[in-house]
Order: C-alpha cells, then sequence, then structure tokens
C-alpha cells in the first residue's frame, strides 16, 4: 500500500510539472530566452529555500509526532500486560475474569480501534469493555488485607490503561495547522513552474528533467501528509505493540 500511494504521488508530481511546462514553456519570453541572469539566480534560490525550510520543517514535525503516537501504543500494552499479570495475584475466579477481559480489550483494540482510528476515530466496544472491566474490578470484596492490596493493584493497573488509552484517542484527533499545508503546496507549485515561466523551453530533454523535479516535490508532500496522519494510510502505525501483548498473555499463562 505505501508503494502505491508512493508511486501515486509521483505521477501526480510529473503530470503536475509537465502540464506546467507545456503551458507556460511557449511563452514568447520562454522562446526568446531573454532574461535578466542574476535576478533569476536570486529568485530561483529563495524559491528553492522557501520550499526546503517547509517541508523540512513540517517532515522534522510530523515525524516526532508520528515516533511519539506509536510509542502511546507501546505505552499502552505494556500497561495492559502488567495488568495481565498483577490479576493472577487474585483469587481464581476474579483472575480468570480480569484475563478473559483484558484479552478481549486488546483484540477489539486490533480488530476494531485500528480501523476506527484510520477513519480518526476510536472503537466504542472497546471502551466499553475497558469499562466494564474497572466496575467489576471495583466490585470484588477481598477476604483479607493480602487480597485487598492485590484488587487495588489491579485497579489502579486498569485506571492507567485508561489514562493511556485516553492519549491514543487524543493521538487519533491531532492534526497539524492547515495552514502550513497551504504554505507547502504554493511552495511546490512555485518551485515547479518558475522554470517554464523564466524561460524553459518545452524540449523533451527539459521536459524529462522538470519531471524528476516534480516527482522529488510531490514525494516530498506524501511524506508530510502521512507522517501527520499515523493512523491512516500510506505510514499507517501498525497494532503490533497490541499484538505482542497478546502473544505475551500466551506466555504468563505457561
Amino acid at each position: 500500500m505505501m508503494v502505491f500511494w508512493a508511486l501515486v504521488a509521483l505521477v501526480v508530481g510529473v503530470i503536475v510539472a509537465v502540464g506546467l511546462a507545456r503551458l507556460l514553456g511557449r511563452s514568447e519570453r520562454a522562446v526568446s530566452g531573454s532574461h535578466n541572469p542574476q535576478a533569476l539566480s536570486v529568485v530561483g534560490s529563495a524559491l528553492l529555500s522557501s520550499f526546503i525550510l517547509v517541508t523540512a520543517f513540517l517532515i522534522a514535525s510530523t515525524w516526532s509526532t508520528y515516533n511519539t503516537d506509536r510509542q502511546h501504543t507501546y505505552d499502552e500494552a505494556r500497561s495492559v500486560t502488567t495488568t495481565y499479570w498483577l490479576a493472577g495475584k487474585l483469587p481464581p475466579a476474579d483472575r480468570d475474569k480480569v484475563r478473559a477481559g483484558l484479552t478481549v480489550y486488546a483484540s477489539q483494540v486490533v480488530a476494531d480501534d485500528w480501523p476506527a482510528m484510520g477513519r480518526h476515530q476510536t472503537s466504542e466496544e472497546a471502551a466499553t469493555t475497558l469499562d466494564g472491566l474497572r466496575v467489576e474490578v471495583g466490585a470484588i470484596h477481598p477476604a483479607s488485607a493480602a487480597d485487598e492490596k492485590s484488587r487495588a493493584d489491579v485497579s489502579a493497573a486498569l485506571d492507567d490503561i485508561y489514562s493511556k488509552r485516553l492519549i491514543r484517542a487524543a493521538d487519533v484527533n491531532y492534526s497539524m495547522p492547515s495552514l502550513l499545508y497551504f504554505a507547502l503546496v504554493v511552495a511546490a507549485l512555485l518551485l515547479v513552474a518558475y522554470p517554464p515561466l523564466v524561460g524553459l523551453t518545452a524540449n523533451g530533454r527539459n521536459v524529462v528533467v522538470l519531471s524528476g523535479l516534480g516527482a522529488m516535490v510531490g514525494l516530498g508532500i506524501l511524506i508530510v501528509i502521512g507522517l501527520s496522519h499515523p493512523y491512516s494510510e500510506p505510514l499507517a502505525i501498525a497494532p503490533t505493540a497490541f499484538r505482542h501483548a497478546l502473544e505475551q498473555f500466551t506466555q504468563i499463562n505457561g
């Protein structure tokens, strides 16, 4: 899927570049080649610097956010695994009920939450399962002080899962200011349109070179958009952390 979207971005960039070259490269100035080299050099450098500045800022910002969001999924899955282990100290009936609920929750996160997060939502079923677990643990009546300590530990661990789930839900709805995307698109269009505007003729060799520029610009825009939506294609974060947690449940049981 990631390769598909990369190819789409490259093709779109090429089409835009070729279209601008064919449209703007037939002007009288382009055909005659009359221009001021010093002025064109300054303007061209400014346009390139603007595009690099905006792209570098957006990639750095979105990459940092992307890694943070991915780390949040591992933090939550680690809390789920810890809670599963702590539930082993409860009386057998309560232990089995809590562990079964945690298994259902982790499975729902993988099967329901992740597709929903691609649409900037979260699964109501998974949230309901977690809330039900918290209620069940709160209703346990320990027979001794030691059992109460175990119940309190599990309850605190479930609260920790709940807090980290809220963080993940907030990550899903975060987005970069739209003005930054607008600036990126404008800088990209000006950068690709500049050569034919100032005299690059629309012959085959020049069109090929400009096509390469358009392809790289399109790919840069795709990277920015993909990183800014970490749970959507083409760079979607996978539910690896929760799949690993389900594997650890089996190991703990063993």
